[in-house]
């Protein structure tokens, strides 16, 4: 999927706005490990013996030399991840079982493939993203990022405001929209694909970018990292990109898509916020489950779970999530529609970034207090309430709470259909 995609590995530059003439590279460490990956990571695979291994990779993490078990190819390049070739799914799974019983590897995952979650809409065209002379969505009105702005912009200007910056790990993003390459600081490519590294493949991260923009100022800055090709990646893609995001310095990351295998982020400074997946089931899915990762469920306008979204005691939030009505680039007041999880989590990201430009001083945990400690309270099954923008930036500058409230909730979702088979 990803073989020889070393020589698409590249940033475009941008020549309307000046602040984004030289846009931020690779860093030499990531972009040699990217290459030496992409290169040597084996032949097709027609069979699977478990779909975990399909890809006959394992991913370890040692800081000391160990066995490789019969590797047919051993990548190393940054920190203490290495990656692990195999010559079939099952020398990778029997590596896989012996690695466990290593007390000198820290963690071992097989290098598992993540499918993009699907848009529910036909339409996976180019978007126009949102100008303040279109119809705002629902969801901008649901969590007041007008009143949010308005009390933000007060006492200050736009001019005074600090940057912020958003990395957003998905399939792309859209250009269709002059704005938007104001904002767009980075775009990088983790891909085989020939085009741009900022063409959304599926229309996904262009969504994402459309409540993104909605619902930030224009200090909020972004970075795309383009890991899904046909709505494909590995875990070690995604890693990789992590890598790359901690580098570049963003403030946090939107992560829209997740998968049941238990695995650790590889984020440490950034946020990360993830969309908890589309099915409705308690058991918890990754990255959002991940320690440190703030999990965003998705509610309809009826203030009800959304009826295929995940839930449960792992689910810190939710925020709007269904039938959340986008610009279309096709003409001027056509729109298409963007629903699920993975819709809910760019809400959360946003918030996060104007409490960030609110409380330019706050750290990861002290936002994660004025986010929690902001929600509404609710009875859907999620840890802290339905998020709300103005609520969390107009909170107090006396931050000291050491934990953000819980509540007791009752985890069983009355409110949904049935589970569908």
């Amino acid at each position: 999927m990803i073989q020889n995609a070393n020589n698409n590995l590249h940033n475009t530059n941008f020549s309307k706005d000046p602040q984004s003439s030289e846009l931020k590279g690779f860093s030499k460490e990531v972009l040699q490990f990217v290459s030496h990956y992409n290169f040597n990571n084996g032949s097709d695979i027609q069979d699977s013996i478990q779909k975990h291994f399909t890809s006959k990779r394992l991913i370890v993490y040692a800081d000391v030399a160990f066995d490789k078990y019969g590797a047919i190819d051993h990548i190393s390049g940054y920190g203490d991840m290495h990656i692990l070739q195999y010559a079939t799914p099952l020398d990778a799974f029997s590596s896989f079982t012996k690695y466990n019983k290593n007390p000198n590897i820290k963690l071992v995952v097989p290098d598992i493939v993540i499918e993009l979650e699907k848009t529910h809409s036909s339409d996976t065209s180019k978007l126009s993203l949102h100008r303040a002379e279109i119809q705002h969505s629902w969801g901008y009105e649901r969590i007041k990022s007008k009143e949010a702005f308005e009390y933000i912009l007060k006492n200050k200007s736009l001019n005074d405001l600090p940057d912020v910056v958003v990395g957003i790990i998905d399939d792309g993003v859209e250009m269709g929209n002059e704005d938007f390459s104001h904002r767009l600081v980075a775009a990088h490519s983790f891909t085989e694909e020939p085009e741009s590294p900022f063409t959304s493949s599926t229309g996904h991260g262009a969504r994402v970018c459309s409540v993104l923009m909605e619902n930030t100022l224009p200090n909020v800055k972004f970075i795309s990292y383009k890991i899904f090709s046909d709505s494909e990646t590995t875990l070690s893609i995604l890693h990789l990109a992590e890598m790359q995001a901690e580098l570049d310095g963003v403030d946090f990351i939107n992560s829209s898509y997740g998968m049941f295998v238990k695995f650790n982020s590889g984020i440490a400074k950034p946020l990360h916020i993830a969309s908890v997946g589309n099915v409705r089931s308690e058991q918890p899915q990754y990255p959002a489950a991940c320690d440190g990762v703030i999990s965003v469920t998705a509610i309809n306008q009826s203030e009800k779970l959304y009826k295929k979204a995940a839930f449960g005691d792992w689910v810190k939030v939710a925020a709007p999530g269904e039938n959340l009505k986008l610009p279309s680039t096709y003409a001027d007041g056509d729109y298409v529609e963007f629903t699920g999880t993975s819709c809910a989590a760019p809400f959360v990201t946003s918030i996060c970034a104007m409490i960030k430009t609110q409380h330019p001083n706050l750290n990861n945990e002290q936002i994660k207090q004025v986010l929690y400690n902001s929600c509404e309270t609710t009875d859907i099954p999620v840890k802290y309430g339905i998020v709300n923008m103005f609520n969390a930036v107009s909170y107090s500058n006396n931050i000291t709470q050491p934990e953000a409230t819980k509540r007791t909730v009752d985890f069983t979702p009355k409110d949904i259909e049935p589970a569908l088979v």
